[in-house]
């Protein structure tokens, strides 16, 4: 995979994942006006449960499909067929499991009633991970991207148009449902026009490695998620809905952050599963490189978040969720080793390490269920934002030891220095002019990070030239 490929992959996972939020942003305004921030803490938890079961739908084998795909293209059909096959059995199972789980742990009526609607969307996720695998292995990640903003613009006019009117939380989902629904005939749609319709055909050694996989990739994958929606669901137990209210508030705005190195990361590993065939040099070159631009990104975001928090927070949701600026300073903190270990577990993927991916989560969950357990009683909301970022770091270090005395070893300090040191001079700025207009502010800022990073010359005058022209002929395409 070129660079323009890794470039143009990585464009096109995080349109949707950034147009995504923006979009459903205007819904979880409307949510938190409507139904107040019980009502969007109902919202998140649901959405949390959903987030765990499926993980568990489908296996983790996402990934594992993208890997051995871009090693073998020409299987492409029977990978997906095989492994829709199996996720569709998976996914019923955790339908039943999902209801009762949430049925036992005594929430109100209408937080029941929602889960049980949305739990079937489980069935379609499974088989739309599947279908997003495939070209994302084949760099078509475009079709991915169409489908996802198209399914969204659906879900948050229907969820608006019932929030007008009146309806609550159970008829939301319900519409949610649908739009998931609609995404999968969607995307099986563009699959067909692109790879052709599949043909039935069981391919019993693409069995035999996805039942040997299995076990791995969804323990990864269980575990991975639990570290992610973990502290809303034990937060609500711990505390109420108002406290998992003020808490999605800022998650959310974190999540939009993530989106770059998750669609950098998504982009990047059917190239790094071909480095690494090609040797160990040239992997460790494109890892350093990725994780340099990774931190050129981030920590601007991180920076200028901490200092106007609670300005963006009022802005965004009003007076009313005030108490979430704080909150959303020390969570963006997460941004920086969430990127790191984001990427190295792609790497750790792509040279067939994933048991050791796989240990590694299985310690940070139980870690950060731990630090809930202490922290949230006594501190709130700040628990499982304290328990993230202690974990999380803890992960990364873990992860990069293995990495170190297992692959290569790769200077942190030397990658991200001058993008520090841009970032610490442009919070100056940002700091100075607080009390301005928000937008004024952070248009300046930018426009000072990136005169530094140019000048400091963090990138390159031939990295710079490429993604200029890379955009130029997005752009020309388009019209």
């Amino acid at each position: 995979m070129s660079r323009s490929s890794i470039f143009r992959n990585t464009l096109a996972l995080f349109v949707p994942q950034i147009l995504n939020p923006a979009i459903s942003f205007v819904l979880v305004l409307m949510i938190s006006r409507y139904l107040g921030v019980a009502g969007l803490g109902k919202y998140a938890l649901i959405f949390s449960f959903i987030g765990i079961f499926t993980s568990l739908a489908n296996m983790g084998l996402g990934t594992l499909v993208v890997r051995e795909v871009a090693r073998k293209p020409e299987k492409a059909h029977l990978f997906f067929l095989n492994a829709a096959a199996i996720g569709s059995v998976s996914s019923l199972l955790m339908v039943v499991a999902m209801n009762f789980t949430v049925a036992v742990m005594g929430y109100e009526r209408d937080v029941v009633q929602a889960s049980w609607i949305f739990s079937f969307s489980l069935v379609a996720s499974t088989i739309i991970c599947f279908m997003e695998a495939i070209f994302r292995a084949e760099e078509r990640s475009h079709y991915v991207a169409l489908t996802y903003v198209l399914e969204n613009i659906v879900k948050v006019a229907l969820c608006l148009c019932l929030l007008i009117t009146g309806y609550g939380i159970v008829a939301l989902f319900a519409s949610i449902l649908f739009s998931r629904v609609l995404g999968l005939s969607l995307m099986f749609w563009f699959y067909a026009r692109v790879f052709g319709l599949p043909r039935a055909r069981f391919d019993f050694d693409i069995w035999r490695l996805l039942a040997r996989e299995a076990p791995t990739f969804t323990s990864i994958a269980i575990f991975a998620t639990l570290h992610l929606n973990l502290n809303q669901i034990m937060l609500s137990k711990l505390q109420d809905l108002y406290a998992v209210g003020i808490f999605s508030a800022a998650d959310r705005l974190l999540g939009i952050c993530i989106t770059i190195p998750v669609a950098f990361g998504a982009a990047l590993l059917p190239s790094l599963t071909r480095r690494h065939l090609s040797g160990m040099e040239e992997l460790k070159s494109l890892t350093a490189d990725s994780l340099r631009y990774m931190y050129l990104v981030n920590l601007p975001i991180v920076i200028g978040t901490f200092i106007l928090a609670d300005q963006i927070i009022v802005l965004i949701y009003g007076q009313k969720f005030a108490a979430a600026g704080m909150v959303l300073r020390i969570h963006i903190l997460s941004l920086i080793p969430f990127s790191t270990v984001y990427l190295l577990a792609q790497v750790l993927m792509a040279t067939d390490n994933q048991r050791v991916d796989l240990k590694i989560n299985i310690a940070g969950a139980m870690l950060v269920f731990v630090l809930n357990l202490i922290l949230t009683p006594t501190l709130g909301v700040m628990g499982p934002v304290l328990a993230t970022l202690v974990t999380i770091v803890i992960f990364n270090q873990l992860q990069y030891w293995y990495i170190r005395s297992s692959l290569f070893t790769v200077s942190f300090p030397r990658l991200g220095a001058k993008a520090l040191f841009a970032a610490l001079t442009m919070g100056l700025v940002t700091y100075t002019f607080r009390e301005w207009n928000l937008f004024v502010n952070v248009g300046i800022s930018a426009a000072v990070y990136f005169f530094l990073i140019v000048v400091l010359r963090a990138v390159s005058r031939d990295e710079l030239q490429f993604v200029y022209s890379a955009l130029l002929r997005r752009r020309e395409k388009e019209q």
